[in-house]
């Protein structure tokens, strides 16, 4: 290999990518595509979300609360770039075991939860760079693959009544997320049954399960819609919308007729098993381009 034969080789390395991994399949799945494209990983699991599966790559664990020793296996490992992926809880405060480097940092940390999801998470963002040197990217910029395609996933597709009641969710999920509350909505028969804030996707579906059976649609005849959206001008490398399996098997239970994100701007976890598993349950799943998204005069 000559000089410049070499020099080009190291131009062309990837940064060491470290994925945060919290609840469910996705870290996984991007561990796997980062490597297939010849990236190396290394795998710091959220103690009580990260599933044992991480154990399969370069990895560590670390407790919520514990940001000196997250910041150490940064720059030990040498990542040069981070994802955060998987479903984390909002932590209380007041029950975490916290290092002194969290402990510091503690003030700042309430101001950020002042400001809503996305202020905390562009805060510790920005802190993490800072403090590890390393860049925050998102997974979506390490495999488009992840991301749910425009167009029906599924053998259903909405019918009319089915695609005025995503219009309306589509009203209502603009608008909580114009206030950081939440990136979901269910809609049915033109009426907003329920929005998602703190509580998460699967609590508001089991709300809408509990509600009486006259607002929802059955399992024999289907109604209403789910629809999860980015929030207006949300952070995307941090925080996309996600659905998985369980998000198909609980809007089922809950009697609706589908689900609808944005094409390109949602994650979906194993995107042949939501498929198959919306098909098996009557459901439809859809991707709607960024202009179906756009709320009636906005």
């Amino acid at each position: 290999m000559t000089a410049s034969q070499s020099s080009g080789a190291s131009e062309s390395r990837l940064p060491k990518l470290a994925i945060v991994a919290g609840a469910g399949p996705l870290p996984v799945l991007l561990a796997k595509a980062a490597l297939s494209e010849g990236r190396e990983v290394f795998i710091i699991g959220i103690e009580g979300f990260a599933e044992p599966g991480i154990e399969a790559f370069p990895h560590a664990w670390n407790r919520l609360g514990a940001m000196g020793a997250f910041i150490r296996l940064l720059k030990e490992n040498r990542c040069e770039e981070m994802v955060l992926i998987g479903a984390v809880t909002r932590p209380d405060l007041r029950k975490l075991s916290l290092d002194m480097t969290a402990i510091r940092l503690l003030p700042k940390i309430r101001s950020w939860m002042k400001q809503g999801d996305d202020g905390l998470l562009r805060g510790l963002g920005g802190y993490i760079q800072e403090e590890a040197g390393v860049r925050i990217v998102g997974a979506h910029e390490i495999s488009d693959g992840l991301l749910a395609p425009e167009g029906n996933l599924t053998k259903r597709a909405p019918d009319e009544s089915q695609t005025s009641d995503i219009a309306v969710a589509i009203g209502a999920v603009r608008a909580i997320g114009a206030l950081d509350i939440g990136q979901g909505a269910v809609a049915c028969r033109g009426i907003v049954l329920a929005l998602e804030a703190a509580e998460g996707t699967d609590a508001m579906l089991d709300r809408v399960a509990s509600l009486p059976a006259h607002l929802h649609g059955t399992e024999a005849a289907r109604e209403g819609v789910l629809v999860k959206l980015p929030k207006p001008g949300q952070e995307r490398r941090l925080d996309l919308p996600t659905i998985g399996v369980r998000t198909v098997e609980k809007a089922a239970a809950a009697g609706l007729a589908g689900i609808a994100v944005e094409g390109g701007g949602a994650l979906v976890d194993d995107i042949d098993a939501v498929t198959e598993t919306a098909n098996r349950l009557g459901l439809f799943v859809v991707g709607l381009s960024p202009a179906e998204t756009r709320a009636e005069g906005s």
